[in-house]
């Protein structure tokens, strides 16, 4: 009996221990739902039209068995890029952060709505600068938090110019001030895929 009672206890120890808690912190705005991943090649793999383990709307803590899921980002105008991840549940799984960037379209959408409150942030800060140079090409970035832009010369035979602007605290800044290439920023809060985009333009 005493034997019998020890493997009881300890499938029932190892069922706790197959589990894991993990924080998942959701970016603002965001519904969740969680899927067990069922497995193949692709790059996600789950049942949508079964029910969820789990939907979130704000960021909590999960109770989830060890193994791989589909988070799932409810997505119904399509304005993300990566709507769906998949994530490895292990010992060492303590924290999931879900924020995926908008698509290049919502983007230029945000852009055209804000370019002009953005660009007056720039040319108060510069009075002088659409004298000489024209704002073009320019782009938002990420989650429409970063702007990056071009300032070109009007019949001045001078290099081009770049500028990095970042919204904190609900306003635009200038993160990164004009200069001919950003480089790799004094300021490391730009996240360096950023400037190399920057750079490029």
């Amino acid at each position: 009996m005493a034997i019998v009672l020890g493997a009881v206890l300890g499938l029932v120890a190892n069922y706790h221990n197959s589990f894991k808690k993990v924080y998942v912190k959701l970016g603002a705005n965001l519904q969740l739902s969680i899927y067990k991943d069922l497995g193949g090649d692709n790059t996600h793999n789950y049942n949508s039209h079964s029910q969820p383990l789990f939907r979130l709307k704000s960021s909590q803590t999960v109770k989830l068995k060890k193994g791989v899921y589909d988070l799932v980002v409810n997505d119904p105008a399509h304005q993300y890029e990566n709507p769906i991840t998949k994530v490895v549940i292990a010992d060492n799984t303590n924290n999931i952060t879900i924020n995926p960037f908008l698509t290049d379209q919502k983007l230029s959408d945000l852009l055209t709505a804000q370019r002009s409150a953005i660009q007056q942030v720039l040319t108060s800060q510069y009075p002088s600068l659409t004298s000489f140079y024209t704002i073009t090409p320019d782009r938002l970035y990420e989650h429409g938090d970063w702007y990056g832009a071009v300032l070109s010369p009007i019949g001045l035979q001078v290099d081009k110019l770049r500028v990095i602007m970042g919204y904190k605290n609900g306003r635009w800044v200038v993160i990164a001030k004009p200069q001919i290439s950003i480089g790799i920023p004094s300021n490391l809060s730009i996240p360096s895929e950023i400037v190399d985009s920057v750079d490029q333009l």
